[in-house]
């Protein structure tokens, strides 16, 4: 059975989509998920205040009913200790086959930030790195040619069998 590692620094947008990614996956394979929440304790992140204002951490809870309900094999556990050396330690300790982190689009500020540190994981795991990048809201601009009568064209998309340049 495979053993996926979620580390969740906190509940936000990336680490939803990371989770959602990791209980999806094991829908359709044999797998446990480790989701390794950083946190003083299960207790202290129950009673905190920002669990009532943070919608993620609600949506992060109802995932976790619904792929409990499904029988999905996950575990929860709370590290109160730096990120790298945590996530790399609990990899080789526990013989996680994926890591699954979530990346945010090029353009944000923490892209950076998110990239050293999976650059950092790389090369001291030897569990592969999953990287998830969250949907982007679709606008109508994006789904569809706009001409200039206003009226939707639909995108052309490729055949495989189409040659370049046709």
């Amino acid at each position: 059975m495979n053993k996926i590692l979620v580390p969740i620094e906190e509940f936000s947008r990336l680490s939803m989509s990371a989770a959602y990614f990791a209980v999806e996956f094991a829908k359709r394979n044999p797998t446990k998920i480790l989701f390794l929440i950083f946190s003083p304790s299960p207790e202290e992140e129950e009673t905190s205040p920002n669990k009532k204002n943070n919608p993620w951490l609600k949506s992060f809870d109802d995932l976790i009913q619904q792929a409990r309900t499904e029988k999905i094999n996950l575990e929860l556990l709370f590290s109160n200790e730096g990120y790298l050396e945590t996530v790399r330690r609990f990899a080789r300790d526990h013989n996680i086959s994926e890591i699954i982190i979530a990346v945010p689009p090029a353009q944000e500020p923490i892209y950076n930030t998110v990239n050293q540190k999976i650059d950092a994981l790389r090369s001291h795991v030897a569990s592969q790195i999953v990287i998830v990048r969250p949907k982007e809201d679709k606008s109508v601009n994006r789904d569809w040619n706009i001409k200039k009568e206003g009226s939707p064209t639909p995108l052309k998309f490729r055949n495989p069998t189409d040659k370049e340049g046709k």
